[in-house]
C-alpha cells in the first residue's frame, strides 16, 4: 500500500512490481566465464560501446541508456521519477553494457517499426538491481524499462537477462493501458490464488516451470502483472513452447489470447509479427 501524497503515487505505482529475469542462471554463468573474461573492463572501449548503443537508438527509436542510475528517466519525466522504490541499482560497467546491447536489438527487431517506441522512450542498464536482500533481472518506469546486466550471472546471463528482459518489462506498459484485458484476466485466476505481498518475496521463487492452474512458471504465480509479463515473455522469444501448451490448456489458450489481444489493441500492425511467430493461430482462436 503507498500512503501519502497522491501525485506521488501516480509516479511510483509503475514500480510496485518487480520481476526475477534468470538471475540464477549458475550453470550458464559457468558455461560462460571464459568469454566474459575477455571482455573485461579494461578491453572494452567505452566509445564503441556508446556507438553501438547510438546504432540501436536510431535504429529502433529508443534511447539506450547507463551510467549513474540516478539519470534513468526521459522526460518530461525528471529525477524524481528515476528513484526506484524499496529497489537499489548500481551502475553498469562497459563490458556488460556491450553484452548486453546484441540482445536487446534482436529481441526490438521481433515488433513492427515504432511499435515498441510508442511506449517505451528508453532501455537503460545498470549493473546490479536489488529489491531487499534479492537480485532482480529488471524493472520498469512511467515510460521506459531498466534491465540489469549483473556480471555476477556471467556472459551468458547478461545477454539471455536483456534479451527476455526486452519483452519481460515491456509488457507490463502494454497492461497498464488495458485495464479491461487485467480485469479479464484477473478472472482467470485461481479462486484461491493470492499474490506474493512484497517484491523481494516474489523473487524468492525460483522460476521453475509450473503449468498447473495457467501459469507458465512459479515466479509468473506470484501476481497477475508477473503472470502477464511471463506470458509475454515466452510468446516473444519462446513462441513455439506458447503454441504448444496452448493446445493442450484452456486457461493458457485464453490467456495467450488475451495478450495477444492487448498489444493488437495498442498497435494492429503487431500481427504481422504474430504470424511471423505463428502466434496467429492462438489470436484466431
Amino acid at each position: 500500500m503507498v500512503v501519502g501524497d497522491p501525485a506521488l503515487h501516480r509516479a511510483t505505482r509503475a514500480f510496485l512490481n518487480r520481476r526475477s529475469l534468470l538471475l540464477k542462471l549458475a550453470a550458464v554463468a559457468t558455461a560462460a566465464g571464459g568469454t566474459y573474461l575477455l571482455l573485461r573492463p579494461g578491453q572494452v572501449d567505452p566509445k564503441q560501446v556508446a556507438a553501438r548503443a547510438a546504432v540501436i537508438d536510431q535504429a529502433y527509436g529508443v534511447r539506450i541508456g547507463y551510467g549513474d542510475p540516478a539519470s534513468f528517466y526521459v522526460p518530461p519525466y525528471g529525477p524524481r521519477d528515476a528513484i526506484i522504490p524499496d529497489g537499489h541499482a548500481t551502475a553498469a560497467a562497459p563490458a556488460d553494457v556491450a553484452l548486453a546491447l546484441d540482445a536487446i536489438a534482436q529481441s526490438l527487431a521481433v515488433y513492427p517499426p515504432g511499435f515498441y517506441a510508442s511506449l517505451c522512450k528508453a532501455i537503460f542498464l545498470c549493473g546490479t538491481l536489488r529489491f531487499g536482500n534479492e537480485a532482480a533481472g529488471g524493472t520498469y518506469g512511467p515510460a521506459w524499462i531498466i534491465l540489469a546486466a549483473d556480471p555476477s550471472v556471467g556472459a551468458g546471463g547478461i545477454r539471455e537477462t536483456a534479451r527476455l528482459g526486452v519483452h519481460h518489462e515491456f509488457s507490463s506498459l502494454v497492461l497498464k493501458r488495458a485495464p479491461l484485458i487485467e480485469m479479464r484476466w484477473r478472472m482467470l485466476m485461481p479462486a484461491d490464488w493470492e499474490p506474493d505481498p512484497t517484491n523481494d518475496q516474489a523473487l524468492r521463487h525460483d522460476g521453475g516451470a509450473n503449468v498447473q492452474e495457467g501459469f507458465l512458471s512459479s515466479y509468473g504465480a506470484t501476481s497477475l502483472e508477473n503472470d502477464f509479463n511471463t506470458y509475454a515473455e515466452t510468446a516473444f522469444a519462446n513462441p513455439e513452447r506458447l503454441i504448444a501448451l496452448a493446445q493442450d490448456d484452456p486457461v493458457i489458450r485464453t490467456k495467450a489470447a488475451l495478450l495477444l489481444e492487448a498489444y493488437a489493441a495498442h498497435d494492429p500492425r503487431i500481427m504481422q509479427t504474430y504470424r511471423k511467430l505463428g502466434l496467429n493461430r492462438i489470436a484466431s482462436a
